[in-house]
């Protein structure tokens, strides 16, 4: 007989400098200097993660992890190192250095902190929850003060109507998270509200990688069997179309989603603007620089440099609208790998603890992480999104899920025959 080590709630009180660190990782990812503006001005993501890492280097008192026992981060470190390589062959090499130590600098230092301080699953939830909430907040916001344009909704300088959606996707699964037994009526509808203005909201925006992102997380948690969503296919199905009819019933699929099916006539498909050309460029900018690639944040300008080559308008740059086309023409073979490696451990990992953790909590958490990611990737495909703190978020928390597996540790049969023993021979002594 086999027990485990409980993870559900050591460590799972919430100190200072974990609050201060959910603050920032609220800021970075919802961004409410964006509905805020006076925010903006005090640089809330720069000031509160600097001080967060201040108290956190002059608070020795907590035993932490060694990062490097990681392999997403040593994976990171080494996309990061791929990136400063590529540095001297980029198009524009004071520009790429300073976009990779921007960049890196946030990105190693949010994995860091949240890799040590987030150390229970009470906390991952915690900081599921807020980032649910968050996500709801920017809808609302998008919601009222948007605008409409081409019957696509827009608010902001920061997200475009596909952004909005993509954003919206990356958070959208984990609601389901607290709609078990184990949470609060409160907890339940606030996830309920979220659940329904960010479906709102990504139908508004008129994102139609945004509705295949969503269509695929919802038929992935359709048709595969899960914890979290542990409800008969019969059910299932009558809840599908329910939403369908409700949807329909309000007119909210708009007439670009009747063309995701029209191929032909798309000019994604037709024009030398459109995806399809754009990520045949990309191809040929990762065939030309296999090694380096053109430099981070350089794929725009490589689009006007093949274009003038062809004898077409140098000035018609373009964002490559796909991550993986993205990462491979700007980081070259090497970095494209790396990538797609840490991405592929986000399913790894997820899949472990489905098949061998005996926290339901942790498996309820893992597949959502999946499902989220699923999404977030299908989303990621249509836009340039390949560095986006969103990603490096799925990365990270793969990382602390790993992490908190590990820690289930087995204690066996022997040891509890022995503890048994020293109980017994105590309790004669006594006598």
């Amino acid at each position: 007989m086999v027990k485990t080590q409980s993870i559900d709630s050591d460590k799972n009180q919430y100190s200072a400098l974990f609050i201060l660190f959910s603050v920032w990782s609220f800021i970075l990812l919802c961004r409410p200097q964006d509905y805020l503006l006076f925010l903006g001005s005090l640089r809330p993501t720069l000031v509160v993660g600097v001080f967060t890492l201040l108290i956190y280097l002059l608070n020795p008192k907590e035993d932490y992890d060694k990062i490097f026992n990681s392999k997403q981060f040593r994976l990171f470190i080494y996309f990061l190192i791929i990136m400063i390589i590529g540095v001297p062959f980029s198009y524009y090499r004071s520009a790429s250095l300073k976009d990779i130590l921007n960049y890196g600098s946030i990105h190693v230092l949010f994995f860091l902190l949240f890799y040590q301080l987030v150390n229970s699953i009470q906390k991952i939830r915690l900081l599921l929850f807020s980032c649910c909430c968050g996500a709801s907040i920017y809808a609302i916001f998008v919601l009222v003060l948007g605008e409409f344009s081409q019957g696509r909704i827009a608010y902001g300088n920061m997200f475009d109507p596909n952004d909005i959606a993509f954003f919206i996707i990356c958070f959208i699964a984990f609601n389901l998270l607290f709609l078990s037994k184990d949470n609060t009526s409160f907890v339940k509808l606030i996830s309920i509200a979220n659940l329904i203005i960010c479906v709102i909201v990504l139908l508004k925006s008129g994102s139609r990688s945004g509705f295949l992102a969503c269509s695929t997380l919802f038929a992935y948690l359709f048709f595969v069997k899960t914890t979290t969503v542990n409800i008969s296919l019969v059910k299932k199905l009558v809840l599908a179309m329910t939403v369908i009819v409700v949807l329909l019933s309000f007119n909210m699929l708009s007439e670009r989603y009747r063309t995701i099916l029209d191929v032909q006539d798309d000019y994604n498909v037709t024009a030398e603007t459109g995806r399809i050309t754009i990520w045949k460029i990309g191809l040929r900018l990762m065939m030309a620089k296999p090694l380096t690639g053109v430099g981070m944040n350089r794929f725009n300008e490589g689009v006007g440099r093949d274009r003038e080559a062809r004898g077409l308008l140098s000035t018609q740059w373009q964002a490559p609208h796909n991550s993986i086309v993205q990462v491979g023409a700007e980081t070259g073979v090497f970095g494209l790998i790396l990538f797609c490696v840490m991405s592929f451990n986000v399913f790894n990992i997820t899949g472990k603890i489905r098949d061998n953790s005996r926290s339901e909590k942790l498996i309820r958490i893992a597949e959502m992480t999946r499902a989220g990611f699923i999404g977030h990737i299908v989303s990621a495909m249509f836009l340039g999104q390949a560095y986006s703190v969103y990603w490096i978020f799925y990365i990270i928390l793969s990382a602390v899920l790993q992490r908190l597996l590990e820690k289930e540790q087995p204690v066996h049969e022997s040891t509890q025959i022995k503890s048994s023993l020293y109980t017994y021979a105590d309790h004669i002594r006594r006598s």
